[in-house]
C-alpha cells in the first residue's frame, strides 16, 4: 500500500505537491485557530453567565418570595442586566416550588425541572453555578437543551433561591460563530490555494527554460545558455551554476573535437612519414634479394639508403615519443641555467651540421655574447637545449648555404612586473607567410605542405619547441626578420 502511494505521489508535479501541502498547512492552522477561538469565547460566555447568576442570587436571596414580584413591578428592586430568557424560582426546604418568575422572548415559557432541589442539595452546591439537563439532572456540561443555574439558601425563611439561564443561547452563538468561521475559512483556503498555485507557477516558470535548454544540449547544441538573472535567488544561482557547467561541457566538447581532429591528422601524417622510409627500405631489400644489385657500388648505395631511412625513422619515433611524454603533462625540472652557454653549445653543434653557415650568439644591441658571459634563467636545461637545437636546425634548413643565423638573448623584458628572458632565433631565408605563422607549430605541418623528405625534418621539431616553451609558462611566436627571413621569438619567465 505504501509503495503504491509512493508511486502515485512521485507522479504528482512539484507545483501540485507544494500547493497541496501549503493549503493543508493553512487549513490546519485555521482549524486550530478556530477551535482555540471558540474555546475562548465559550469560556468568556460561561464566565459572564456565572457572574450574572451569582450577582442576581446575591440580590434576591434576602427577599421575601411572596413580595418579590411586587417589588420588581414597583421598581423597588434592581436586578443585574439579565438576558431576555431567565428563570427565578423559590423552593421550600423539601424542594417544592413556592414561586417561579419566567422571562422569555419566545411564545413558550420553558422552565427548568427543579424537582429534588432540597436544602441539602442546594447546600452541597456551595453557591457555585452548575448545569442541569431538561430532566433536572446535574451535569458537567449540557449539550443541547439545558440550564445554567445557581442555588443558594434563603436568609429570610427556610428554602432556597434558584436563578437559571438557558444554555441554548450561548450554544446558538457558538454555533453561529463556527458556521461563519467555517465559511470564511473555506473562502480563505480557496483564495490561498489559488494565490499559492499562481506564485509557485511563477517561481517555477524558469525551470521550463532549464528543461528546454537541457533538451537542446542533449540534442547536441552545446552553445545553448540560460538567461543570467540578477540577485542571489535560488533560480539565479541555479542558472549561473548550470551556465558554468554548460561552459565546461562546451569547452570539453570543443577540446574533444579538436583533439580528435588532431589525432586523425596525427595518425595520417605519422603513417605517411613512416610509410615513405619503409617503402624505400623494403624496395632496396627486395632489389638485393632478387639479385638486381650486381656491382659493389650499387650494394653500398642501397645499404647507405637503408641506413639513412632507418636513421630518419628513428628520429621520427624519438620525436613522437618526446611529444607523447610532454602530452602527459609532467612538470619540467627547473634549475638556474646559463642560457649563453647553452646557446653557444647549440650553435657549435649546428655549425658542424651546416658547414658554411654563420651562427652567432648576440646581445639585443647586436654585440656578440662572449662564451664566458652569463644570462641566467630558471629552466630545464636539457629541454631548453632541445629548443635551441630544433630552432637552429629549422633556421639552417631554410637559410642559404652561405647565410647567417643569429641567436639574440635579452633579459630586460617585463610583463606585469614579472621578468622575462627573450630568445630570438633569426634566419635570412624565404620567411613564413603571415597567414601560416601560427600553423607552423602544429604537428607534421610544413609551410610548403609537400611532406617531401628531401626538404629535411619530420614536421615535429617546432611542435616540440612549442610544447616545451608552454610547459615552462612561456610563449613562442613566428615573426618576420627585418630585411627578410623568419624569426622565432621565445619568451621564458626568468
Amino acid at each position: 500500500m505504501s509503495e503504491k502511494f509512493g508511486s502515485i505521489w512521485e507522479r504528482i508535479s512539484l507545483r501540485s505537491k507544494l500547493t497541496a501541502l501549503s493549503v493543508a498547512l493553512i487549513g490546519l492552522l485555521l482549524m486550530v485557530s478556530s477551535m482555540g477561538t471558540i474555546s475562548l469565547i465559550r469560556t468568556y460566555l460561561l464566565a459572564n453567565t456565572d457572574t450574572l447568576l451569582t450577582s442576581t442570587a446575591e440580590v434576591l436571596n434576602h427577599e421575601d418570595p411572596m413580595l418579590i414580584e411586587a417589588h420588581l413591578a414597583n421598581g423597588e428592586l434592581t436586578l443585574p442586566s439579565l438576558p431576555s430568557d431567565f428563570y427565578i424560582g423559590y423552593v421550600s426546604a423539601e424542594g417544592k416550588l413556592i414561586i417561579g418568575l419566567v422571562s422569555s422572548a419566545s411564545d413558550q415559557d420553558e422552565v427548568p425541572n427543579l424537582t429534588g432541589f432540597t436544602s441539602a442539595v442546594v447546600a452541597a452546591s456551595g453557591g457555585v453555578p452548575f448545569e442541569v439537563d431538561s430532566n433536572g439532572k446535574i451535569a458537567e456540561e449540557v449539550r443541547g437543551e439545558g440550564w445554567r443555574m445557581v442555588a443558594v439558601p434563603l436568609t429570610t425563611r427556610p428554602g432556597s433561591l434558584i436563578v437559571a439561564l438557558p444554555t441554548n443561547a450561548n450554544g446558538a452563538l457558538l454555533t453561529m460563530y463556527g458556521s461563519i468561521g467555517l465559511g470564511f475559512g473555506l473562502l480563505l483556503l480557496f483564495f490561498s490555494g489559488f494565490s499559492i498555485w499562481f506564485t509557485i507557477s511563477s517561481a517555477l516558470r524558469p525551470l521550463n527554460e532549464v528543461e528546454r535548454t537541457a533538451k537542446l544540449v542533449s540534442a547536441g547544441d552545446t552553445s545553448q545558455r540560460l538567461i543570467e538573472r540578477p540577485g542571489n535567488t535560488e533560480i539565479a544561482r541555479l542558472n549561473r551554476a548550470l551556465n558554468s557547467m554548460l561552459n565546461g561541457i562546451d569547452g570539453a566538447m570543443q577540446n574533444r573535437n579538436a583533439t580528435l581532429d588532431q589525432m586523425r591528422r596525427f595518425v595520417s601524417d605519422a603513417s605517411h612519414e613512416l610509410r615513405t622510409p619503409l617503402v624505400s627500405v623494403r624496395g632496396y631489400a627486395e632489389l638485393y634479394r632478387m639479385g638486381a644489385l650486381k656491382k659493389p657500388e650499387q650494394i653500398a648505395e642501397a645499404m647507405g639508403r637503408i641506413e639513412s631511412e632507418a636513421v630518419r625513422m628513428t628520429g621520427l619515433v624519438e620525436s613522437l615519443l618526446t611529444l607523447t611524454r610532454m602530452d602527459e603533462g609532467a612538470a619540467p625540472t627547473k634549475t638556474p641555467t646559463n642560457l649563453v652557454s647553452l646557446a653557444h653549445d647549440s650553435a657549435m653543434d649546428a655549425s658542424v651540421a651546416a658547414a658554411g653557415q654563420s651562427i652567432r650568439v648576440i646581445h639585443a644591441s647586436g654585440e656578440d655574447f662572449a662564451a664566458d658571459e652569463s644570462l641566467m634563467a630558471n629552466v630545464d636545461a636539457n629541454a631548453i637545449r632541445q629548443v635551441f637545437t630544433n630552432l637552429l636546425a629549422n633556421a639552417s634548413r631554410f637559410s642559404p648555404a652561405d647565410g647567417s643565423i643569429e641567436i639574440v638573448l635579452d633579459d630586460s623584458a617585463k610583463v606585469d612586473g614579472k621578468k622575462f628572458v627573450i630568445v630570438d632565433v633569426r634566419d635570412h631565408g624565404e620567411g613564413i607567410p603571415e597567414q601560416l605563422r601560427d600553423k607552423v607549430f602544429e604537428r607534421f605541418y610544413r609551410v610548403d605542405n609537400s611532406r617531401n623528405s628531401e626538404t629535411g625534418g619530420s614536421g615535429l621539431g617546432l611542435a616540440i619547441v612549442s610544447s616545451i616553451v608552454k610547459r615552462h609558462g612561456g610563449n613562442i611566436v613566428a615573426i618576420e626578420t627585418e630585411g627578410g627571413g623568419a624569426t622565432f621569438r621565445v619568451s621564458l619567465p626568468a
